[in-house]
């Protein structure tokens, strides 16, 4: 059998200034061709995988490009019954690749709990893929009994991986009903750093749940995941324009009129009792006398008369400029938006700067900041700026259901 070095292959390469002699290498770093590696006993650069060998030839455990004779898929053993193809060697061996104490070349021709030791398939696991489904790699065996675990994967829902044991996590009310903090109740989640977060998965079950703190790197329990708490801004809205322009924004120039007086109404066709008006789409008398163009008609609760939004700078009085369907005349800042609830025709504008966001102080009755939960002392500086980030007020960061995930999934209370 013809034996083809790498280190023949290398020499090509060995005067690029990125590849160190190839007698004088310290690491695989310095090998450069790509599939190689540095040899520690010859300090010699030699090949690691196949792709640094030539057509016909692969990379055998000795790091010599051997001559691909033999097999190289299972079928080229058919005349050979009871063997199997070696992708290493390009040899038949004995016995089927899925049983367990056959001979293998590769891990993968060993059956669950075994692993290739020298050529021969043996019991144990390097990692939980060794192992049947469900099983857990624990000290090189793998461990089907219940509770045994090696991630927090293998456990239930709220519990965690403890010393290869699943356990409750017991840390916080995850997932349990509960109101926003008023004065009576002003940690409704035991601890003032456990936000009471919105609902917003499901419709059935709680509108509000529970999240349990994970700002100082706490590690959230299997199902659930630390996510981002986010306020927004005080500044109430009901429309982006309001949030964009420093200056109370007006309607276009143009006027309109509708046939029957606004009757605000729900998507589900009930009455919006909390509606200023009704909003008529592409209205003729906003888009000069032509239906479906982009300015909207509103009018007001009760009325058939109102205001046109304006589509260009040309809509407004003079020095007004268009933002958002409204005529602004101060400073627009352009990445504010309305952010509005289910439902709700009116909302809180996002945040662009730190400066957007409500500043915290210290409630000295509780010893915590009055909006993060921080802990504080009157007079000291743990409260003060909170930050905006991705348009809302970073407040704090807790354990929640995993994306995709709800609380009737994933189990609540304490």
């Amino acid at each position: 059998m013809r034996l083809f070095i790498a280190s023949i292959l290398l020499a090509a390469s060995a005067c690029s200034g990125n590849t160190v002699a190839l007698d004088n290498c310290t690491s695989d770093d310095q090998c450069t061709l790509p599939g190689t590696r540095c040899d520690a006993a010859s300090k010699r650069c030699v090949c690691k995988t196949s792709e640094a060998c030539e057509n016909g030839f692969f990379c055998n455990t000795s790091g010599v490009c051997q001559l691909q004779t033999g097999c190289v898929e299972n079928a080229d053993c058919a005349s050979e019954p009871g063997t199997f193809c070696d992708l290493q060697t390009g040899i038949c061996l004995p016995g089927p690749a899925i049983q367990a104490t056959n001979a293998c070349g590769l891990a993968t021709h060993c059956a669950p709990g075994f692993v290739c030791r020298g050529v021969a398939c043996a019991p144990g696991c390097f990692d939980d893929g060794d192992c049947a489904l469900g099983d857990a790699c624990i000290d090189g065996s793998c461990d089907s009994r219940e509770n045994v675990c090696s991630v927090d994967e293998f456990c239930g829902y709220r519990e965690r991986c403890v010393n290869n044991e699943c356990k409750t996590d017991r840390r916080g009310p995850y997932c349990r009903g509960c109101s926003q903090p008023t004065a009576l109740n002003p940690t409704p989640c035991d601890d003032a750093r456990n936000f009471c977060l919105v609902n917003s998965l499901e419709s059935g079950g709680f509108a509000q749940f529970c999240g349990v703190d994970c700002a100082l790197g706490q590690p959230c329990p299997n199902g659930y995941q630390c996510n981002g708490v986010v306020i927004l801004t005080r500044d109430t809205c009901f429309n982006t324009a309001t949030c964009q322009c420093s200056r109370p924004p007006v309607f276009a120039t143009a006027t309109c009129t509708v046939a029957v007086a606004c009757d605000p109404r729900k998507p589900n066709g009930d009455p919006d009792t909390t509606a200023p008006g009704c909003t008529y789409e592409g209205h003729p008398n906003c888009n000069g006398g032509t239906a479906g163009g982009p300015a909207t008609c509103f009018v007001g609760r009760g009325v058939t008369n109102g205001s046109c939004t304006c589509a260009a700078d040309t809509d407004c009085a003079a020095g007004a400029v268009c933002t958002s369907g409204l005529c602004c005349g101060g400073t627009v800042t352009s990445d504010r938006e309305c952010a509005f609830g289910e439902n709700r025709v009116s909302g809180f504008c996002t945040c662009a700067t730190d400066d957007d966001c409500p500043r915290d102080s210290c409630d000295g009755s509780r010893g915590t900041c009055a909006i993060s939960g921080k802990p504080c002392t009157t007079g000291g500086n743990e409260c003060g700026a909170i930050a905006c980030v991705d348009g809302g007020c970073l407040i704090g960061q807790n354990c929640a259901p995993l994306e995709g995930l709800a609380c009737s999934v994933v189990g609540g209370g304490r």
